[in-house]
């Protein structure tokens, strides 16, 4: 997920025949936010990358990796960095989900719903923005049945 100064903009209410007023700010300074998820049981590990390339999807598998005490699943969409060839195929199993199918990845549903959350936040600076994410990011560790609730799809009962 790219964060960033760039206002993420939703839907707001307002009254009828009135246009609602949100604050919003233009920017261009951004850093990636990867970020893997146990849909069974909540457990939420995150980091902030510069890029969306194989050098930092690497990082991100190894430290991702570290955590780990038994062969893991991962699924991720077609992005070019997300490569197999980049994480431990003993510990990790890279699943590449078809293109454009957002909907079968529990982690763009995770990212739908922080995305909510920020609605409508104006930042400086990318640090405040990164501080920001990280105020919501620890909400979702402390409520790990929350992240159950909205990634734990169907499909994935079959897969355990």
């Amino acid at each position: 997920m790219r964060v960033g100064t760039r206002t993420h903009l939703a839907r707001k209410w307002g009254p009828q025949g009135h246009r609602p007023k949100a604050v919003v700010k233009i920017g261009y300074e951004f850093t990636h936010l990867f970020v893997a998820i146990a849909p069974f049981t909540g457990e939420v590990f995150a980091m902030f990358l510069p890029a969306l390339n194989q050098a930092c999807f690497q990082l991100f598998g190894q430290e991702f990796e570290q955590g780990l005490t038994a062969k893991t699943l991962l699924v991720a969409d077609r992005a070019t960095a997300h490569q197999q060839k980049l994480l431990n195929p003993a510990r990790i199993v890279l699943v590449r989900i078809p293109a454009a199918s957002s909907e079968l990845n529990p982690v763009e549903r995770f990212f739908q719903e922080l995305r909510r959350r920020l609605a409508f936040k104006v930042f400086d600076s990318l640090e405040q923005a990164q501080q920001l994410v990280e105020k919501e990011l620890n909400f979702f560790f402390d409520n790990p049945q929350l992240v159950t609730s909205i990634t734990n799809y169907p499909y994935l009962a079959n897969t355990s």
